[in-house]
């Protein structure tokens, strides 16, 4: 069986990536032939695996995106794949992941954080309309056998804004690496006072995480306005990731008389230690297909404080998780931080959590995956 992934950056670090590889390898371990078809090779190529980098513009966004898609579909044409699996904005595929969500949503989700004027602008953008265009054709593409989502939501999103028959739409919820996490969880107790220490933490505050690239998406704002409002002083807050803006988030913590409470510790190569250190992950997104730092945490025994704009918030259930009602409403976050305080993390708490997501280990969600394609 030949097997084509259509990604155009393949480089980048992240949850997407990381499942887009996992695929691969688990299509290559099974015997297939492997072709990726992207814009730049990898530093690091699998023996198992052919990589076709497809020419296209640096600039604009919205060139690159058409050039890819046409020069990939004539690529694929001469392959003769039984498989072409679309990880990103292409038109042309038998199978579609879409990890990424859907970007109609996506851009209601920016009039509804960022106001009208914000939604306004991304409809006359020239690479939104693009994406707009593309993700239309693919979805609604008589050629189209399947589609896989990550969410029930994002299921509902396609259902929504394209005219797709629902069953050819399966839901599979991301994998972790719940058994290779083992070891990092048994180590929690041990190590959770030095890590507090190291990064200059108090050990007896409650310890917040939020981990995301993308600070407004993610819900920062709104989780440091909460904060400011909070009666309950006696907290640290880890900040853990990239934005381009994150002086601007320094100064607003500062304003908010919170800066004694955040801790800001940019992008990371290995966040275990701050889990480990951990009692709750705050993931107030506005838009998440499905945020995988909230199965990440959950899989470290890490209660999880999120919304329903994020799609992994199917998988929080009473004793793992609470969802923020409204995350406009001051009140309704004060609510599940309050909640948050009743689940401190015990030896016995952080390992009824990590029990909650031992079926979504990678290897299982993998073999629904491959199965469901075949």
């Amino acid at each position: 069986m030949h097997v084509v992934l259509l990604k155009p950056q393949l480089k980048l670090k992240g949850g997407l990536e990381k499942h887009a590889h996992r695929i691969a390898n688990s299509f290559a371990a099974m015997g297939a032939k492997v072709t990726w078809l992207t814009t730049a090779l990898p530093e690091q190529k699998d023996a198992r695996m052919q990589y076709l980098s497809i020419p296209v513009a640096r600039w604009p966004g919205f060139l690159r995106l058409e050039q890819f898609d046409r020069r990939s579909a004539a690529v694929v044409k001469t392959l003769g794949a039984e498989i072409v699996l679309g990880l990103d904005k292409t038109r042309e595929q038998t199978h579609i992941r879409a990890g990424g969500g859907v970007h109609a949503a996506y851009l209601l989700s920016r009039g509804f954080s960022e106001g009208a004027f914000k939604q306004w602008t991304c409809q006359i953008n020239p690479l939104h309309r693009k994406i707009l265009q593309i993700e239309k054709d693919a979805f609604e593409s008589p050629r189209l056998k399947k589609i896989f989502t990550n969410s029930h939501k994002v299921k509902q999103e396609i259902l929504f804004h394209y005219s797709v028959d629902a069953t050819k739409i399966e839901v599979i919820h991301n994998g972790v690496e719940w058994e290779e996490l083992d070891s990092a969880f048994a180590a929690t107790e041990t190590v959770k006072r030095i890590e507090q220490i190291r990064r200059g933490l108090q050990p007896d505050r409650f310890q917040i995480l939020f981990i995301g690239h993308g600070y407004k998406r993610k819900g920062l704002d709104r989780l440091l306005e909460a904060l400011s409002l909070w009666k309950f002083r006696d907290f640290d807050l880890s900040v853990v990731g990239h934005d381009k803006n994150i002086a601007a988030y320094r100064a607003k913590a500062i304003q908010l008389k919170l800066d004694s409470h955040v801790h800001w510790f940019g992008e990371q190569k290995k966040t275990e230690p701050f889990y480990q250190v951990a009692d709750i992950l705050a993931i107030p997104s506005f838009y998440d297909p499905f945020a995988n730092v909230t199965l990440e945490a959950l899989s470290l025994g890490v209660f999880v404080v999120s919304s329903t704009a994020n799609g992994a918030s199917e998988i929080l259930t009473l004793d793992n998780g609470v969802c923020i009602g409204d995350l406009l409403s001051s009140e309704s976050f004060l609510f599940a931080l309050e909640k948050s305080l009743s689940f401190r993390k015990t030896a016995k708490s952080a390992s009824k959590i990590r029990a909650s997501v031992s079926h979504l280990d990678f290897s299982s969600q993998l073999t629904k995956f491959i199965h469901a394609c075949l």
